[in-house]
């Protein structure tokens, strides 16, 4: 059905009255998004396509795969709906030096390498403001240095201490946008069947609730750590884990291959000036499978 001149120069005023975009979404909404578990330095993650390797200059050449997981990168970033208020790196920027496998799957196990490297990634992103939270300590810790925090001096990221003291960096972080209030952590429980995947969250979003005299009532969770997207969402609250940008390695085949494929990108969240909350995926479609030989 075609629409009138007039019906078409009402729809218009109305959109222009309501401040409301081509998206359909209003002019002031806001958004947050989740990049997490970047594992920056493994052979089977995303990097740049020229890594520096150490105080020579020296140079990495990107597989076949990091080549398709960077332009998946770009492409997430393209995706974005609007520039984000706020960035959120949810853990695990760098990969670490990889003891378990004896860094025999990283193409550095310096971590200043891969540092640098995910800086690189990161600067990417358009953002007003990024915060980082912290992961796992065998990823981005050295000694008594976490080098998330180290990251997050360098690029100049908004600090978050839950309870005060010095530093950038926590294990959690509350943050309230749009009269919503978002809690990051890194961890959350895995499970490789998919059936089972939602449970994790689920569980979280009833532990939040019952905290939430002790802590703050959060209308969204996000998770991160699991490689895999999940969103569960009840009357008022969502719970997520976001996607990684890490392809298994031997660590991840002790258990079998299956419900070891990650997903792959980022989460975007639109929170509206009416506190509506839309959860939107930035999840890639790679074309790339495990080499087969013919015989």
């Amino acid at each position: 059905m075609r629409l009138t001149k007039e019906q078409k120069d009402w729809v218009e005023a109305y959109l222009k009255k309501n401040k409301v975009t081509k998206l359909g979404r209003q002019g002031s909404s806001k958004s947050i998004v989740v990049y997490s578990d970047i594992h920056d330095g493994s052979f089977t993650s995303v990097c740049s396509p020229e890594p520096t390797i150490g105080e020579s200059g020296g140079s990495y050449k990107p597989n076949k795969l990091q080549k398709i997981l960077y332009n998946a990168w770009v492409d997430s970033i393209d995706s974005l709906s609007q520039k984000p208020k706020l960035l959120v790196i949810n853990g695990e920027p760098m990969d670490g030096a990889n003891p378990r496998q004896l860094g025999q799957q990283s193409w550095t196990t310096d971590i200043n390498d891969q540092m640098e490297d995910s800086a690189k990634l990161i600067k990417l992103i358009p953002y007003d403001n990024l915060m980082f939270v912290r992961g796992s300590g065998y990823h981005v810790q050295v000694g008594a240095t976490n080098y998330e925090e180290v990251l997050a001096q360098r690029i100049g990221a908004t600090g978050y201490k839950a309870y005060g003291g010095s530093g950038l960096t926590d294990y959690y972080a509350f943050v309230e946008i749009n009269k919503k209030m978002f809690n990051f952590t890194h961890h959350v429980g895995f499970n490789k069947w998919a059936a089972y995947r939602t449970t994790a969250i689920a569980r979280e979003l009833a532990g939040m609730h019952f905290e939430a005299g002790k802590l703050h009532k959060a209308d969204v969770i996000v998770r991160s750590h699991v490689h895999y997207f999940v969103h569960v969402e009840f009357p008022h609250t969502h719970g997520v884990s976001t996607p990684a940008w890490k392809f298994p390695d031997a660590h991840l085949f002790r258990g079998g291959v299956a419900g070891t494929t990650p997903d792959v990108g980022s989460v975007e969240f639109i929170i509206e000036p009416n506190e509506d909350v839309i959860v939107k995926k930035h999840i890639a479609e790679l074309e790339i499978k495990p080499l087969v030989r013919h015989f």
